[in-house]
């Protein structure tokens, strides 16, 4: 999970971005289980990802006003209590951990050694917590690492790789027969992430000489509106197979209007407008 899924901040109403920020800090307070640091690797997938494994059950959130660490002015919403939030926490760290031993064989040498240090502990607890969720992305991440590493001009195949990887993640909450829709968002969102992170990392990685599909693709990054915007026409046909039962209007402006609007973005090379600037600034502002 990269960053990219958010909210189209503006059309959310007053209640829905209370809720919205509820789970944002709800996730980065239950990273702090695993101490200070690791909260500096929350992202808003993971907000996405707790918002919709919660959305598929009835219970109403609990809701608290707390300081933190940024916020020790001004109190914010937190959601406590919340199975949901516990695990895309603990995932986000996982993909965390498995990115700085990426890291570690690529330009970024030092962060991912620096990383490596600081995200083992919580690696280790969380493996042990949920062994074959963490086999499954472990396989998954071996597999895209071996396309990367055998410089693969193949999109579809390093796209799919990491949509396998994204399914793991979002289907090891729960035994239950929705998973397998569940699964099919996860790996169509996982696609969609990776063809934009190419797009939006090219130039960088051309420079670098870091490993890019779109370095060795046919026709480079040309011609993929199609490819992204049928990866969003497919997460957004499993939303509407599930049955959301609360914050489905956060659901539809993450997919409707948080993940086209960031497709917009890119596609019309404005890549340095990057929509989570406004929602991070909202988020992090003390008053």
């Amino acid at each position: 999970m990269l960053g990219y899924v958010s909210v189209s901040k503006d059309q959310l109403s007053e209640s829905e971005l209370e809720i919205y920020r509820g789970y944002y800090c709800g996730v980065c307070k239950s990273m702090a289980r695993y101490g200070q640091v690791p909260r500096f690797a929350l992202n808003y997938d993971s907000v996405f990802l707790a918002l919709l494994l919660a959305s598929l059950d009835e219970a109403k959130e609990e809701i608290t006003e707390e300081h933190c660490i940024v916020h020790h002015i001004k109190k914010n919403p937190v959601v406590r209590k919340s199975a949901s939030i516990d695990y895309a926490a603990d995932m986000l760290l996982l993909l965390a951990y498995y990115n700085f031993l990426d890291d570690r064989k690529d330009e970024h040498k030092m962060r991912g050694i620096v990383g490596e240090t600081f995200f083992k502990k919580s690696y280790k607890a969380i493996k042990g917590k949920y062994p074959i969720v963490a086999a499954e992305i472990e396989n998954g991440i071996a597999a895209l690492s071996k396309l990367e590493e055998d410089k693969s001009p193949s999109l579809d195949m390093t796209a799919d790789a990491f949509g396998a990887v994204l399914r793991s993640v979002f289907t090891g909450y729960m035994d239950d027969p929705r998973n397998r829709v569940v699964g099919e968002l996860a790996y169509d969102l996982g696609r969609w992430i990776y063809v934009m992170d190419a797009v939006d990392d090219l130039e960088k990685d051309i420079k670098s000489g870091a490993y890019n599909p779109l370095i060795y693709r046919e026709g480079g990054a040309e011609n993929l509106e199609d490819t992204l915007y049928n990866y969003l026409g497919r997460v957004s046909a499993a939303i509407d197979l599930l049955d959301i039962k609360k914050n489905k209007g956060i659901i539809d402006n993450v997919v409707l209007l948080g993940l086209r609007g960031r497709t917009d973005s890119l596609l019309n090379k404005d890549v340095n407008n990057d929509l989570n600037n406004d929602l991070n600034n909202d988020l992090n502002k003390e008053e």
